[in-house]
């Protein structure tokens, strides 16, 4: 096992750290935050990186039904995950988990599946230094349209701070 993999036992806790920290409510526990934060292995800061998914229509086909007269069917559409120079993904439940120096992200698994991206993730940051929690971040997805293209973006607002 390297030491990039989480045990049994580790995602279990961390699964319940997870649920705890992502609660509804102005705070969270700081105890629960530095306990994942040494759970979740550290990987290195990458100065770039890029995470995309890239989507299209599928075929569509119309005609003539006997008794109907003009249906459509659409397909399905088709997907492409790319990523480059990524830091590594540990899945914890229904979560998805990315730590790199200062910061824990936090998606859920389903994340990929949804139109609006807000909401669907976190982060939690703190001081590299101590180990201290500091705030977690909640994602809010901008658009920005150049002609034909969409390029959908997140961003992270301010949403929870540490208890006490």
């Amino acid at each position: 096992m390297s030491d990039q993999e989480l045990t049994v036992e580790a995602r279990l806790e961390a699964h319940a750290l997870l649920d705890r920290l992502t609660r509804d409510g102005p705070t969270f526990s700081r105890e629960d935050a530095r306990r994942l934060i040494a759970l979740i292995p550290v990987s290195p800061r990458r100065r770039f990186s890029f995470t995309g998914l890239f989507q299209g229509r599928g075929p569509s086909l119309r005609g003539q039904a006997a008794g109907i007269g003009e249906v459509g069917v659409d397909g399905e559409g088709r997907e492409k995950r790319v990523s480059w120079n990524a830091a590594p993904v540990h899945r914890v439940g229904g979560y998805l988990v990315t730590h790199t120096p200062g910061q824990v992200v936090i998606d859920l698994l389903w994340i990929a599946t949804r139109e609006d991206l807000s909401g669907q993730s976190c982060q939690l940051l703190y001081d590299t230094e101590s180990g201290e929690p500091q705030a977690m971040e909640i994602s809010v997805q901008r658009t920005l349209t150049l002609l034909f293209v969409r390029l959908a973006y997140i961003t992270y607002a301010a949403w929870k701070t540490p208890e006490g």
